[in-house]
């Protein structure tokens, strides 16, 4: 007893800068990430805390109020703190010692593992004793949502249950993730982030997208379901919670998201409607909204006149959508007195594109009686529907057919050995729409192929090889690829990577100087090579697609041959990164959007220039990390390739 009541004192001790109804409201929360004898717990909590100041009676009432909570919790938890003569810290259960006394400090067994100090360095602990991640660190808190806030050279960082760095070091002070955000100090500033590193200047800040409502809406209610029930059988759990039957509650609980979503945003929308010109050869009014813009209304010829007399005293109602991963406005009704309905409607709404959010789960984990340990992924990719991007909408349409002009599009998203790649789908799908749409690529001249095997991309370049054989010089070839590049660490060649391919094995991918020279066998008019991919082994995500490699490989640049220009979305040992907020890769966003802008009359030379620019500088925007694309032609073109066009 006299060990308990030690670390209550310790506990109660500690400065306190958080508001009494901070304190209350969270309960458990508020103290549960208290670190004994830490002192980095006063800065921990700070990040949590209110800036308020209170006076000395409050301030006593909530050391009150902590204590008495505090002293619940160890109470009811299984391991409790037990301290020897020797100043050493174990842990009990109930009155048995169950982790005997060897650590300067220790912290609270939070998801199965608790930070503990030993020779002056963190680390963590699993229930029985065992060091499941290495003593390291300057300071470790406990786990919280699959995710523990660490301390190295001075700098907070947050690692998951393997010891990976999830998000860099980088913060002078980070609390706990709680409902999927941390509070954190960047630059002498306070914020939060999500799982992702996504900056948000206050915490109702993160729910203003759809994707980061959805995300914290399915985490919180998943989290809780897929916990074992105190009077569940282990078989009855196992049937009900496993890969399968959360997949399916994912998906179900997407379209409530949406719902409780709309809802949300909807309440604090204000409409001011401005009547603008007439068209009577269309019989459209121009109606501008204040929120969403300029809105096209239908209203007979016939019935123009009394609509706009009566515009400012016309009834009205809306509908709300999910847009451009916010909130879209869906219809908007104008009744007028004698009835008569006219209607704005965002067709766009029905246009939906499939985008990934990526969920962090808490992992499925439990200890069976005999000892085994049954332990799922915690990360799951499902995808849900999402309004297209501006480049997916309003594709403009060629005057002409390009009758020879041919294009080779693989989009390889799911592998089946190494991760998935971002958006490559639909950066496909996309381009495919430009090539047929705006460059005038006649179907059948396009060969499409998403999650192509080794066997698949054999098979399209062949095909490319023998339609440039066929035209004798006339064609015009076209090979655009999205998905993971990797290197061969060994010679430095660079290789593309079917999603039947090992990232640790370059070899079972399609040599990119193989590429090359089967696409220059036979004369072209023009061969323009265009790759949203990154040869350094990194993934879009930034990781190593290859964990056990760690660092990005620099692969060497392989010279294109006859009539080829090869547009490439990153050098070196960069990475080819995402764009989130449109659903593509950064690469092919921008090679679309100049596409639309310029309705495809672009030169080669103007194109690159675009992209390199604009992808250049949004990759710093977004992913605070460089990213160069660059442009590379054969020597026989010399700078001719910049007059090149695709028409």
């Amino acid at each position: 007893m006299r060990c308990f009541i030690s670390v209550l004192i310790i506990f109660c001790m500690l400065p306190c800068e958080l508001s009494a109804q901070n304190l209350l409201k969270d309960g458990m929360r508020a103290v549960s990430s208290i670190f004994i004898k830490s002192d980095k717990s006063k800065n921990a909590e700070e990040a949590h805390g209110s800036d308020e100041r209170i006076d000395k009676k409050a301030e006593k009432k909530i050391e009150k109020d902590t204590c008495e909570l505090l002293e619940i919790q160890l109470k009811i938890s299984d391991y409790s703190p037990i301290r020897n003569s020797d100043n050493l810290w174990g842990y009990k259960q109930y009155d048995r010692v169950v982790i005997a006394p060897k650590y300067q400090e220790v912290g609270k067994f939070n998801e199965g593992v608790a930070p503990v100090m030993l020779g002056g360095k963190y680390g963590y602990v699993d229930r029985d004793g065992n060091c499941v991640i290495p003593y390291k660190y300057e300071y470790a808190g406990i786990f919280s949502e699959g995710l523990a806030r660490v301390c190295m050279g001075e700098k907070f960082g947050f690692i998951d249950k393997n010891g990976k760095t999830v998000l860099p070091y980088k913060y002078s002070d980070a609390g706990d993730f709680i409902d999927g955000l941390a509070a954190v100090f960047f630059d002498g500033k306070k914020g939060y982030i999500d799982k992702t590193g996504q900056w948000y200047d206050n915490r109702t800040e993160v729910l203003q997208t759809f994707s980061s409502f959805a995300r914290q809406y399915v985490e919180n209610y998943v989290n809780n379901w897929q916990k074992k029930g105190k009077y569940e059988k282990t078989a009855d759990w196992q049937s009900r919670v496993n890969e399968s039957t959360r997949a399916i509650l994912v998906d179900s609980l997407l379209n409530v998201a949406r719902t409780e979503y709309i809802a949300y945003q909807q309440a604090g929308i204000e409409h001011e409607f401005k009547l603008g010109d007439y068209d009577a050869d269309g019989e459209i009014f121009v109606v501008y909204d204040s929120r969403f813009g300029e809105l096209l209304v239908p209203v007979p010829i016939s019935k123009a006149e009394k609509f706009e007399m009566e515009f400012n005293t016309i009834e009205n109602s809306n509908i709300y959508c999910v847009e451009n991963d916010g909130i879209g406005l869906a219809e908007s009704v104008f009744v007028m007195s004698d009835g008569s309905r006219y209607v704005y409607s965002n067709k766009a709404s029905l246009e939906f594109a499939q985008i990934d959010i990526d969920y962090d789960f808490d992992p499925i984990d439990l200890d069976v009686d005999a000892g085994e340990t049954i332990r799922q992924d915690s990360r799951v990719v499902r995808k849900t529907l999402q309004v297209k991007s501006d480049i997916d909408q309003n594709i403009p349409t060629g005057l002409y057919d390009n009758d020879n002009t041919f294009a080779v599009i693989i989009a390889n998203e799911n592998y089946q050995r190494v991760s998935q790649v971002e958006f490559a789908a639909s950066d496909g799908q996309t381009f495919k729409e430009y090539c047929n749409k705006t460059l005038g690529v006649p179907e059948k001249n396009i060969r499409y192929v998403q999650d192509a095997t080794l066997v698949n991309m054999w098979e399209q370049v062949d095909w490319l090889a023998g339609i440039a054989k066929a035209y004798n010089g006339d064609a015009k070839i076209i090979f655009y690829y999205a998905g993971h590049g990797v290197p061969d660490e060994s010679t430095k060649d660079a290789f593309l990577l079917p999603v039947d391919g090992n990232g640790s094995n370059a070899s079972t991918g399609y040599k990119l100087s193989n590429l090359y020279s089967r696409l220059s066998e036979n004369p072209t008019q023009s061969t323009v090579v265009l790759l949203d991919a990154c040869f350094s082994g990194a993934e879009r995500s930034g990781d190593m697609m290859v964990a056990a490699r760690g660092v990005a490989i620099k692969a060497k640049a392989e010279a294109p041959k006859g009539n080829m220009v090869v547009f490439s979305a990153a050098q070196g040992d960069e990475t080819a990164y995402p764009y989130r907020e449109k659903g593509h890769g950064l690469f092919t966003y921008f090679l679309c959007k100049k596409l639309q802008e310029t309705n495809g009359n672009v030169t080669l030379g103007e194109l690159a220039s675009y992209i390199t620019d604009n992808v250049g500088k949004h990759a710093m925007i977004e992913n605070s990390k460089p990213q160069t694309p660059s442009v590379m032609s054969s020597g026989m073109l010399s700078d001719k390739w910049r007059s090149i066009t695709f028409k």
